[in-house]
């Protein structure tokens, strides 16, 4: 219900003046015939506009003006149960209110936290395609290593097919030519042969085990017999 602003209180028999607001009737009626100063016009006491206090009388007038005279203090009928039925949909609309600040706080508070995770993530991302690039890099090394070496692998085979290949021949021919073919070899090839291969140079670099030097085991004395002498019987009848 709305507030009489004369009395300060619910408004009884409310009335409504041209400038549109309420008041009790009693209450504007005691306001006006103490402020109206010439009897004609009065003023609002909310928003102090004037309005006329005095109607004509209609019967002093023609008809067609008659619908535009209506009267300054006009009475009004409040539906009390709609004023109850706003008053519980304001209410219930304060409550949904507070329902939604505090969702509105709890979604502030989950868009931080998932925020945060994404910030971790992408941190993540970025370490792990650095890391990506890196082992890329590597395996295009290890790819390369493996061809050099696989080229590698290919021309000493070719060597050795080579090398195979006249050692067969010689063995076809005469021991001398033989020798003669073995000993045109030089000894470049060898050395290019005998070069320490990627396999070689890992079992080299490899720690040896140290042998251990075994003592010889003392052998027990063995005493020899002595010798005896034994005596030389000569016969007389063989020197006779």
């Amino acid at each position: 219900m709305s507030q009489c602003i004369i009395c300060l209180s619910n408004i009884k028999d409310p009335v409504c003046i041209p400038c549109g607001h309420l008041f009790c009737s009693q209450c504007l009626s005691d306001y006006i015939s103490s402020s109206s100063q010439d009897g004609y016009n009065s003023q609002c006491p909310t928003c102090r506009s004037s309005f006329p206090i005095v109607s004509p009388e209609l019967t002093c007038l023609p008809k067609h003006f008659h619908r535009y005279i209506t009267p300054s203090m006009r009475r009004v009928y409040l539906d009390s149960n709609a004023t109850q039925a706003l008053q519980q949909k304001l209410t219930a609309s304060q409550t949904q209110v507070k329902k939604l600040h505090l969702e509105n706080s709890r979604l502030m508070d989950s868009c931080e936290r998932y925020m945060h995770t994404s910030r971790v993530h992408a941190e993540g991302e970025t370490k792990a395609a650095l890391e990506v690039e890196r082992l890329t890099a590597a395996l295009r090394e290890q790819k390369l290593a493996t061809r050099k070496a696989q080229e590698e692998a290919s021309e000493w085979k070719g060597k050795h097919s080579a090398v195979k290949k006249q050692l067969d021949e010689g063995s076809r021919q005469s021991p001398r030519k033989r020798t003669t073919l073995v000993r045109e070899v030089s000894s470049s090839d060898f050395d290019e042969i005998l070069a320490p291969t990627p396999r070689r140079r890992v079992m080299r670099d490899l720690p040896r085990p140290k042998k251990k030097m075994k003592l010889p085991e003392p052998q027990p004395k063995v005493e020899l017999p002595q010798r005896r002498s034994v005596p030389i019987f000569t016969s007389d009848s063989g020197s006779e």
